[in-house]
């Protein structure tokens, strides 16, 4: 875009309504305005072809009407292909649609022609009056006497829907006047109307591609078989006994699904296992080859002719012709020989003068010798002088071939000597290698306490059990597992120390198998005839020091394990996490071989002694260390001798052995009551609250509705009531069950300084038992954050959420009463369907003989059963929503907190979701919902509340807040298109001039309008619409009530002018 891109961006921006977030970072954003932002991103460019998959998913009513309008404005000169669950949303945009099953085209078509084909008719949807006792059956047979083929398609608690395919006639009008009676006479609250849908035409033709017979019922879910099934998963309600049996019992459920989930995990990802299990082997492999070259390349065959051309004197005593000889034989064709009759005094007096006559003569003579006398003597003397040239072993062989030869008269025989070079421990500046420095360290291991050097390697082979393990527990955080299975139920200290005793038997069995390689590869690699000429000086013998190592490593792992579990809280990859934990402790490893070397050269006791307990207060794994050398060197004998001596460091040796057993003891329980104090939100690692609290305006009860101050002060009348009442049990029994608020949240508040926002303003309300509360609002309003107060995810800066009387900011102990579906899927690695059923129910503590059951009837109420053994990442988006909401009602909990549960979920599997639902309250759960379509809430729904910038705008049951805010009767009106300049606007017209009604047009978009009309019938309504669909080229419409949705619009056209 060049100098353009900057206007483009803002231009973009603005169409999605955005402008108000362009510098807040994307991750902070809702789940709406990434959808939002998601769907600008497409556009940047101007291609040609632009796919959008479900863009209105998670978008308020009023968004998404308006990214409507967008698409169909931005869609000129492009060609569009979109994916969606909202039925409503291809009726909206599509030119053409394509309903696919299975994998197969099924239908395809305009809106119009798709509804000819596959329509149902018309919907009747009758809003009963409460306390009135008169049947589903009752108002059926009163409209079958004017539309014989009518039929009940659903009833909710509010609300009855009927179907009838009859098409429109007088006994139709008629219908509608008798239902305008009945309204009169106070049977029925209201009445609507609604023809065929995009949702009906899904509905059957997706049924088609499953039961080949049409009929009546294909738009409906089997009501009765699911409120079976409901009745069988919600009757657990886990009254946990308080014995010590009941406890038992529900800990030792939730540690088999944790040993079943974590097994399962660790086999299949069996390639992160192999390759931990091939390191130690090719590391054994490698060092093995290495050392035996090592092993080879310090051996040297001795022979003389390996020396340079030389010169050597001999003095043979007699001139005995055999020893001459032999020597001759022995030196070779390169050697000359100086034969001399001379003492070996005189020999070493003739080659010093040599020297000094000629600089170079040096290396022309390197030996000379002095043969003894002719007859052989008991003990056989060969005097020789050797130059420092050489390494002076090299007369041992020509003395033991020569007397050789000399004995058996033979030239040609030879004794081969080999000689084995072994540098000690005792070196100057001049020849300082890496083998001086490593056995150096290894005898410093005597005294000031690190793991031998010559276990260096070893050691981080070890660190690799720590790599594997917290490679599986980063994965289950990231993906927000482990935040789910909390709020399910399961305790913090039960899942640490579940871990921590499952990592100690992976830790015994590592050491196991590094042993077992070593103990394999010693026994190919080693050579018995070089170890006893190899164990000079040293710290103790390899083999026989790695078989005590290998088991006194679980010394350090038992510390270490709950310091690495705390390190994994800082990393979001897995694998990357793993790899720096990794990396973490073999630097701080090193940092205690430098903090020894610092110790020999400082001669500073105050700095030594304080970066001694300081490095071990910080890092368990060296201050375990020392333990583990001191139970070494105690076993080698070197170090037993050594210590006999006079060097000593201070703070070292038994008096200060009691310290590190102290730190040990300390290191594992502060570390395990750390993590749990962070998990179970005792601790929160957030610098928000320690300044925010006064920077957020107070409280203002003047611009708050009535009805949601009412809400406030009850509930904050009960708490004050149950404050004053705590000591006694009775005020709690007196109580009504039918009043008693599972959920209350009091005066919350939510504060983000770095951006000056207020998330949640004082918001309180309460959640009654068997009661469905809707939490509604816009993008951003603060729904989200809510839930994840109440679930313990975020701490509140001010105020507290209860869940049946327990504070949810402090899981002190352990709570089973929340079931949570958020807003983000979790993914939940190499875990299926079916085994993340089974872990949640083993969590919430079901009965071992009836887990079966309760998995496949969920299973079977939430469509998951094809999916049963599919990993949770191969699923679609709309099958993990269904996934999510059965793990929130699995159980079932006390509350189940339910965050857009049916958010891409195709129209088919949510109606059934709903009856889910409906039968959960029925069970007595407490549902809390929030969700962007305002039928499923209308449907659900008991009370709801609106949000509006942190706050409750309204509070009440539906019908309430209908006859509140709503006036008269809405139609909802889509045009096929636009002809001859007969528009929405045309319509509206028509309606206020020519038919003089109060109508006022609410929304529109291009080809959809909203009307509120208040002076008239919906039987006057429809036979207006029916006499002029041709000419306004109506394609579908429905007359209401004031909606739902209309409601939530007003609030957000109030938002917008204010």
């Amino acid at each position: 875009y060049g100098q353009t891109k900057k206007h483009v961006s803002a231009n973009l921006l603005k169409l999605v309504n955005l402008e108000q977030s362009k510098d807040t970072y994307c991750g902070a954003l809702s789940g709406g305005m990434k959808r939002r932002l998601s769907i600008a991103c497409a556009f940047v460019g101007d291609t040609k072809i632009v796919l959008l998959d479900e863009p209105s998913s998670g978008l308020d009513p009023s968004n998404r009407r308006n990214l409507w309008d967008w698409i169909r404005r931005m869609k000129e000169g492009k060609t569009l292909l979109l994916t969606t669950h909202f039925m409503e949303e291809s009726d909206a945009l599509s030119d053409r649609i394509i309903i696919l099953a299975d994998g197969k085209l099924k239908a395809e078509g305009t809106t119009m022609k798709l509804k000819e084909m596959f329509g149902s008719g018309y919907k009747f949807i009758i809003t009963k009056r409460p306390n009135v006792r008169r049947t589903s059956d009752e108002i059926k047979q009163i409209l079958k006497r004017y539309l014989s083929q009518i039929t009940i398609e659903s009833e909710t608690p509010a609300e009855l829907v009927f179907r009838s395919n009859e098409q429109p006639n007088s006994q139709f009008i008629d219908a509608l006047k008798q239902l305008d009676q009945m309204k009169l006479d106070n049977q029925i609250l209201d009445y609507g109307l609604q023809n065929s849908t995009m949702d009906d035409v899904f509905f059957k033709i997706t049924q088609e591609n499953t039961d080949s017979t049409l009929n009546d019922k294909v738009t409906t879910v089997d009501v009765e078989t699911i409120n079976d099934q409901c009745r069988q998963v919600f009757k657990y309600n886990k009254n946990k006994s308080n014995t010590n049996i009941g406890f038992i019992r529900y800990y030792l459920s939730q540690i088999m699904g944790l040993l079943v989930k974590t097994i399962r995990v660790r086999y299949r990802r069996w390639v992160l296992t192999l390759i931990i299990l091939l390191l130690p082997i090719i590391y054994q492999l490698y060092f093995g080859l290495d050392g035996r070259k090592t092993k080879q390349a310090g051996l040297i065959k001795m022979n003389p002719n390996l020396l340079q051309p030389q010169t050597m004197m001999i003095s043979v005593d007699d001139n005995d012709s055999k020893y001459l000889n032999a020597l001759k034989a022995l030196g070779g064709a390169k050697t000359k020989f100086d034969q001399r009759s001379l003492t070996i005094e005189d020999m070493n007096e003739e080659i010093q003068k040599m020297r000094e006559k000629k600089p170079y003569t040096y290396t022309d003579y390197y030996v000379a010798v002095k043969v003894p006398t002719g007859s052989l003597p008991s003990t056989f003397k060969m005097q020789a002088l050797s130059s420092n040239l050489i390494g002076g072993y090299e007369i041992l062989t020509l003395a033991t071939n020569t007397f050789y030869r000399y004995l058996i008269n033979d030239t040609q025989a030879s004794i081969e000597t080999t000689l084995v070079y072994k540098k000690g421990a005792n070196f100057t500046s001049d020849d300082l290698t890496i083998s001086n420095i490593l056995d150096f360290f290894n005898i410093l291991s005597c005294f000031i306490q690190f793991i031998p050097i010559t276990l260096f390697l070893d050691l981080c082979v070890y660190y690799l059990i720590y790599l594997y393990t917290t490679t599986f527990l980063i994965s289950e955080r990231k993906d927000q597992f482990l935040s789910l299975i909390y709020i399910s139920g399961l305790h913090p200290i039960v899942y640490w120390l579940f871990n921590y005793l499952f990592d100690i038997l992976m830790c015994t069995l590592w050491f196991c198998y590094l042993l077992i390689v070593y103990v394999i590869f010693n026994a190919i690699f080693k050579d018995d005839s070089q170890d006893q000429q190899l164990q000079t000086l040293q710290f103790e013998d390899p083999f026989i020091m790695r078989k005590k190592f290998y088991p006194l490593t679980l010394l350090i792992s038992i510390p270490t394990l709950p310091f690495v579990y705390l390190m994994t809280k800082v990393f979001k990859s897995d694998i990357l996490g793993g790899i720096a934990i990794f990396a973490g402790l073999v630097i701080i490893h090193i940092l205690s071989l430098i903090r020894g070397i610092t110790r020999m050269i400082s001669k500073i006791e105050a700095l030594n002694l304080s970066l001694y307990w300081i490095m071990n207060a910080l890092f368990p794994s060296i201050n375990a260390q020392v333990l583990v050398t001191r139970i070494l060197s105690d076993g080698s004998q070197f170090c037993r001798v050594a210590r006999l001596g006079t060097f000593t460091l201070p703070f070292e040796g038994d008096g200060y052995l009691w310290i590190n057993i102290l730190l040990f003891v300390i290191h594992c329980l502060v570390l395990f009551f750390l993590l749990v104090s962070i998990d179970s939100g005792l601790i929160k690692f957030s610098f928000r609250n320690c300044f925010s609290s006064q920077q957020f305006k107070e409280f203002d009860s003047k611009s708050i509705d009535e009805d949601v101050l009412a809400e406030r002060q009850r509930i904050l009348a009960k708490d004050k009531f149950n404050q004053s009442n705590n000591n006694t049990r009775n005020s709690i029994t007196t109580e009504s069950s039918k009043d008693i608020d599972h959920l209350i949240v009091k005066d919350l508040v939510k504060y983000y300084p770095r951006k000056h926002v207020v998330a949640v303003n004082h918001l309180t309300f309460g959640a009654k038992r068997g009661e469905c509360f809707g939490l509604l609002g816009y993008n951003g309003a603060g729904k989200t954050t809510t839930f994840r107060i109440i679930v313990g995810e975020e701490s509140p800066t001010l105020g507290t959420s209860y869940i049946d009387k327990q504070n949810t900011r402090k899981c002190i102990k352990t709570t089973d009463s929340i079931g949570y579906c958020p807003q983000q899927n979790c993914d939940m690695e190499f875990l299926t369907v079916q085994d993340c059923l089974y872990l949640l129910a083993r969590i919430r503590a079901i009965p071992s003989e009836h887990i079966n059951n309760v998995v496949s009837q969920m299973a079977s109420l939430f469509l998951l059963e094809p999916f049963l053994k599919n990993y949770i990442q191969e699923l679609s988006g709309g099958t993990k929503r269904r996934l999510h909401a059965a793990l929130a009602l699995i159980g079932p909990p006390k509350v189940a907190i339910l965050d857009e549960p049916s958010t891409g979920v195709d129209p088919y599997s949510r109606r059934q979701m709903r009856e889910v639902f409906l039968n959960a309250v029925k069970s007595k759960l407490t549902i809390i919902l929030t969700s962007h379509s305002m039928d499923e809430c209308d449907t659900l729904c008991n009370r709801l509340g609106i949000m509006v910038n942190g706050q409750l705008s309204c509070i009440g049951n539906i019908q309430h807040l209908k006859s509140k805010f709503g006036k008269g009767y809405t139609i909802d009106i889509k045009i096929n298109a636009i002809y001859n300049g007969t528009g929405i606007n045309e319509i509206l017209l028509y309606f206020q001039r020519h038919l003089r009604l109060d109508a006022v047009l609410k929304e529109s978009t291009l080809l959809t309008g909203v009307f509120q009309v208040t002076n008239t019938t919906p039987a006057q309504l429809f036979e207006i619409l029916e006499q002029n669909k041709t000419q306004f080229n109506i394609e579908t419409y429905s007359i209401s009530q004031s909606t739902l949705e209309q409601i939530f619009l007003s609030f957000g056209k109030h938002i917008m002018d204010t």
